[in-house]
């Protein structure tokens, strides 16, 4: 189970750490967002700082009907105790952990600053994601 708290502008948040084929580490917060559909979303200077491989290219439609084109890595996660490979983008300077990486568990806000957030495998358990 991942357990964290709603901050200040009632965002469900969770720390992730995260490896690069280096062996560079970081530790991220990210504000779970439940309209991507996607892994990770990480900024430019966390890619950097992983050393990260860009692995393609693509091309992601956002909530208010742009269209960025951006670049897909490989990152290792910490992930529930497990270490999981996932592909994470590059399109802007957030932090966000999407529904892919969501996949197979259940998750519990409670909206508040402060609240309690919560992130239980299903049972049975699901299989870890694949790229």
């Amino acid at each position: 189970m991942i357990t964290e708290t709603v901050n200040g502008r009632r965002e469900a948040t969770i720390p992730l750490t995260l490896w690069g084929p280096n062996g560079a580490t970081a530790t991220v917060v990210a504000v779970i967002d439940t309209g991507y559909s996607g892994f990770l979303i990480l900024p430019t200077d966390v890619v950097q700082q992983l050393s990260l491989v860009s692995k393609s290219a693509g091309r992601a439609t956002l909530a208010d009907g742009s269209v960025r084109v951006h670049d897909t890595y490989a990152a290792d996660l910490e992930w529930d105790g497990q270490m999981l490979a996932i592909p994470v983008s590059t399109i802007g300077p957030d932090v966000l952990a999407g529904m892919r990486l969501l996949e197979g568990h259940r998750l519990t806000v409670d909206v508040s600053p402060g609240g309690a957030v919560e992130i239980v495998p299903l049972s049975p358990p699901a299989p870890p994601p694949t790229l």
